[in-house]
């Protein structure tokens, strides 16, 4: 019997030899020594050899992505309805097929970043960038974008998707000569909810699109109800998957905010708080709050304004020499929106030297008074970092816990300089799986791993204004 490795490697072959002459090409090399490589690791393969393989695995899914271009364009020339072949034939959904057929469309349009994807040079989301950029662009604008599809094509090369995200966006803002305002307004236009019973489960669901500016006060919002309802801990019945777990969170920060409960630990006598029921302000109560902090809350526990940290890199310029916006979510909005943003959000002014505070509202040093992070110590973590401190965890600082670098349990202090945000995988590894982790004045990480081996992060990149 075949090896799985043989197995997968024939079906290469087979896929790409030449029929005419029966021979193969350099491409077909390529990919069967790409296969190869990656088919030899198992478990027990040292460290190196599994990032080289992973480095040639994101080959091989460029290559494939490649391919698909190809086969999209052929559907649409052999059947009347490509997107169902397509999806029958790649045991997938309309959604996979619509990329595909997209990416197709994009390539054909650009061939700069359809040759850099069969070459290996970029991924599948540089060019789902591109073409998002593309479709947000009138249609008198888009021949802008694509007179630069080379040098973005090398731009894309460099950097992972959601930064050339990030360069695309701005590129589009400055061919659409508004900065981004028009497409706000038509962001807002097309705001929408709509609400249904699953006949099904018998859940009451819901769906909206609002506008990125919208989002951001909502998920705001959303966060400031977390931090106040669950910063001691998820209530019973509670999802243990993480990814399930904060969308159960959600959901019940969602009724608490409507002021209804659905029965899972919001009830009066179940929910955080004091003993008649009321909760708490997250600030005082030292909650672990995201975005930055809590919302303030009236008289018998209303909500008030929603706090939201909007962090403006003056170490990151645009091509206009502005500074780079982190919104807090991953959305695009002209810097005018940060005025709009003041009108219905907290502000709190924070300023650094370099990678030191020099002025930051509440208090960010409380020593053994208190084992949980207050809002204004995440408030500037959050500014901090974006994302997990761990480098490249895509987790958001929303979805983060307040590590202590010395453990509380240690002596360790909840100070600031003790403190970094890890999502809670990277908990897991250092608190059960034996990584040390150092933390300098400068915040330059040094990660020890249980093999002894080390990684060392510098300081931040993000420092506000």
């Amino acid at each position: 019997m075949l090896s799985s490795k043989t197995r997968v490697v024939r079906l290469f072959v087979r896929a790409s030899v030449r029929p005419s002459r029966g021979e193969w090409s350099v491409e077909t090399k390529v990919v069967i020594g790409l296969v190869q490589r990656v088919a030899a690791v198992t478990v027990g393969a040292s460290r190196a050899q599994v990032v080289s393989a992973a480095a040639d695995l994101a080959r091989l899914r460029a290559w494939c992505d490649s391919r698909e271009l190809v086969l999209a364009r052929a559907a649409t020339a052999a059947s009347p309805a490509p997107e169902a072949d397509l999806s029958a034939g790649g045991r997938g959904s309309a959604r996979d097929a619509d990329r595909a057929m997209s990416r197709a469309g994009v390539g054909e349009a650009a061939p700069s970043f359809e040759a850099a994807l069969a070459e290996g040079d970029i991924a599948g989301g540089h060019l789902d960038a591109f073409g998002a950029g593309l479709r947000g662009l009138p249609a008198d604008r888009r021949d802008g974008l694509l007179a630069q599809a080379d040098e973005l094509a090398l731009i894309a090369a460099s950097v992972s998707a959601d930064e050339f995200g990030r360069v695309v966006r701005s590129r589009a803002r400055a061919l659409s000569g508004d900065d981004g305002e028009g497409r706000l307004q038509r962001q807002r236009a097309a705001s929408r909810l709509r609400t249904w019973t699953d006949r099904e489960t018998g859940m009451w669901r819901l769906a909206g699109s609002f506008d990125p500016l919208t989002g951001v006060l909502i998920n705001g919002r959303l966060q400031a109800e977390l931090a106040a309802l669950f910063a001691d801990g998820a209530p019973d019945g509670c999802p243990t998957d993480p990814g399930e777990k904060q969308d159960h969170l959600r959901a019940l920060a969602l009724a608490a905010i409507c002021n209804v409960g659905s029965g899972v630990g919001l009830g009066a006598s179940d929910g955080p708080g004091d003993s008649d029921g009321s909760r708490a302000p997250a600030e005082s109560r030292g909650a672990a709050g995201s975005r930055g902090g809590s919302a303030s809350r009236g008289a018998g526990g209303s909500p008030g304004r929603p706090e939201v940290t909007v962090v403006f890199d003056t170490r990151h310029l645009d091509e206009h020499g502005r500074p780079r916006v982190d919104w807090g979510l991953d959305v695009d909005l002209p810097t005018s929106a940060a005025v709009d943003l003041a009108r219905w959000a907290s502000v709190r002014p924070i300023v650094f030297d370099a990678h030191q505070v020099v002025s930051a509202p509440g208090r960010l040093r409380l020593g053994r008074t208190t084992r949980v992070a207050n809002a204004a110590q995440r408030r500037v973590l959050r500014i901090w970092y974006p994302s997990c401190a761990i480098p490249d965890c895509p987790v958001r600082f929303a979805y983060t816990k307040a590590h202590h670098v010395v453990w509380w349990r240690h002596g360790g202090d909840t100070d600031l300089d003790n403190l970094l945000p890890l999502c809670e995988r990277h908990h897991h590894r250092v608190h059960d799986d034996g990584w040390q982790l150092h933390l300098t004045s400068d915040r330059t990480l040094t990660i020890t791993y249980p093999d002894g081996s080390v990684r060392i992060t510098g300081p931040p990149a993000a420092v506000a204004a």
